[in-house]
């Protein structure tokens, strides 16, 4: 399993716990490092270098997740130089850590924020305010399928449609979550029983290349435009479906 910057993020959590809460940024890596090396074990080009960053792979992906913790309201990076947890941050660890099930997870879906752009060769500080400004201004075609007023234009307007459109496409909806896949599903057959489907959003099908996911265990790509002629993996294409509605 590929790791992504989600994945840092409860540990950044932790390593700082562990600091006292307030703490060094150069001292916030090796605990980090600490904390994953179980998973560097089995995922050992988190050593490597990005060919676009001279950053090492992990630390990279730890920044990144320093950001988005921080967009979030779970680190306070007011302090150049220092990374403190908040309130807010010690409330996710702690029902973490009570539950094993991390109260985030499914968020950055919801929200747009794709893993892949830590391997762009820019500041995450930029890079998320470009994508807080597309959030704000950008919108696709006039839709009107089901309430939603625009085509999507990411991922995350992939989910909203499908979420209005699952029911009449025979789907049910289990969870949604951050990792890999997207989605648990319920999908009704011909003969009107409900069988287990994992699928993945993605904005278009070939993005899942470009994610690097697995060619197993994912059963369904759900897409708004399909591009990838030889996909291995059914692709479920919204943009053709909602021309055989039978009404918006």
């Amino acid at each position: 399993m590929i790791l992504t910057f989600f994945d840092y993020e409860i540990p950044v959590l932790k390593a700082l716990v562990n600091l006292g809460g307030s703490v060094k940024t150069k001292d916030v890596y090796p605990v980090v490092e600490k904390i994953m090396m179980n998973k560097f074990r089995k995922n050992p080009g988190e050593y490597g270098h990005y060919k676009i960053q001279t950053d090492i792979i992990w630390k990279n992906k730890t920044q990144w997740a320093r950001e988005y913790l921080k967009r979030k309201g779970q680190l306070d990076g007011s302090v150049r130089g220092i990374w403190k947890i908040t309130e807010s941050g010690k409330e996710r660890l702690r029902i973490y850590n009570n539950t094993g099930r991390d109260p985030d997870e499914g968020r950055s879906t919801i929200e747009g924020i794709d893993a892949s752009i830590a391997s762009k060769n820019t500041n995450p500080t930029k890079e998320f305010d470009k994508i807080e400004k597309i959030q704000e201004h950008e919108t696709g075609d006039v839709l009107g399928v089901r309430g939603i007023v625009y085509e999507p234009i990411n991922e995350q307007g992939v989910i909203l449609l499908f979420a209005a459109l699952c029911y009449d496409l025979g789907f049910r909806i289990e969870g949604i979550r951050t990792k890999f896949p997207d989605a648990i599903l319920k999908r009704k057959n011909s003969k009107g029983n409900f069988s287990k489907c994992l699928a993945e959003f993605e904005f278009r099908s070939s993005h899942y290349q470009l994610h690097n996911h697995p060619t197993k265990g994912c059963n369904l790509i759900i897409c708004w435009g399909h591009d990838w002629k030889d996909s291995p993996i059914e692709v479920l294409e919204l943009k053709s479906i909602i021309k055989d509605l039978p009404e918006k």
